[in-house]
């Protein structure tokens, strides 16, 4: 249960952290993909990606390859669209390098 709330807590974090950097939203984008399609948006280096997912899909399957480490990947997955970061892990206060 305590890891349903930290995966949670990550992807809040993530979300959050695109909105303050002027992350551009895949919502009201719905329009541009055929049916059966999402828009799936993906923000890395600043840098926004789009691309049409699968309905069926977790949005995160479009992008799994994009992001590579220390940054992960944390998706939004709406049931009209999908946004999705690269985030970088923060480390704890105290810890060292």
């Amino acid at each position: 249960m305590a890891e349903k709330y930290l995966f949670m807590s990550i992807i809040l974090i993530g979300i959050i952290t695109a909105k303050i950097a002027g992350y551009r939203t895949c919502q009201g984008r719905e329009r541009e993909c055929q049916r059966n399609r999402r828009p799936n948006c993906l923000e890395k280096n600043h840098q926004p990606y789009f691309q049409c997912s699968l309905m069926n899909e977790h949005c995160e399957v479009a992008w799994k390859l994009y992001c590579r480490r220390p940054y992960f990947l944390t998706c939004y997955d709406g049931y009209t669209y999908c946004d999705c970061v690269c985030v970088r892990p923060r480390r704890p206060r105290g810890v060292p390098r």
